[in-house]
């Protein structure tokens, strides 16, 4: 079993699921692109250069990053 690959969808920002990935070829050469459904509904087909990668969830109570990033610089 793979693992699901997340992203956020280009058009609300709301959490995507990566459904596959192609290489396809282009007057450039291969290019190799995902398609991508969110949860409003939106699907699209595009480079996977153009995905945004989603952070991980947080924890409640946890540090954030920039806070994290903060403290270490005090």
């Amino acid at each position: 079993m793979t693992a699901m690959e997340l992203t956020t969808c280009p058009d609300c920002g709301q959490p995507s699921e990566v459904e596959w990935r192609a290489t396809l070829e282009s007057t450039d050469g291969p290019v190799e692109h995902a398609r991508v459904h969110c949860l409003t509904g939106h699907r699209f087909l595009l480079p996977v250069e153009w995905l945004a990668r989603t952070a991980p969830p947080v924890r409640p109570g946890a540090p954030s990053r920039v806070q994290s990033e903060a403290r270490d610089a005090s």
